[in-house]
């Protein structure tokens, strides 16, 4: 008898089981990645809103951040601000805090200031 030409039933399992895992395994990765990208963009967003507030508040002068703009909070875009402002010795403190949708920690943004009035 001659050889047949061709491949057998086992060679075909084999390559679609090789072919499964690889595709498993790019799916998980883009599935990752993808996780990944939507936490950098609320962060960004984070990130934008506590400069905001920063910009704001070192806008106003040490008197009047020590009148009415000591501590607060607002929620913005599903995120979550708070501020306070900590008088110290010719400075100011301002701490904002940021909690973003479905991240564990808050994040948290600190400036210092001098006083000159």
């Amino acid at each position: 008898m001659r050889p047949r030409d061709g491949i057998t039933l086992m060679e075909v399992l084999i390559a679609v089981i090789m072919i499964t895992v690889a595709v498993g395994g790019l799916l998980g990765s883009s599935a990752s990645v993808a996780r990944q990208m939507g936490g950098g963009g609320s962060q960004m967003v984070a990130a934008s809103l506590a400069q905001a507030r920063l910009d704001s508040l070192t806008s106003l002068s040490c008197a009047q951040l020590a009148a009415g703009a000591a501590s607060g909070n607002t929620t913005q875009r599903g995120v979550r601000e708070s501020w306070t402002v900590t008088d110290g010795r010719n400075i100011k403190t301002i701490d904002v805090r940021v909690r973003v949708p479905r991240r564990v920690n808050e994040l948290r943004y600190q400036m210092v200031i001098p006083c000159r009035d």
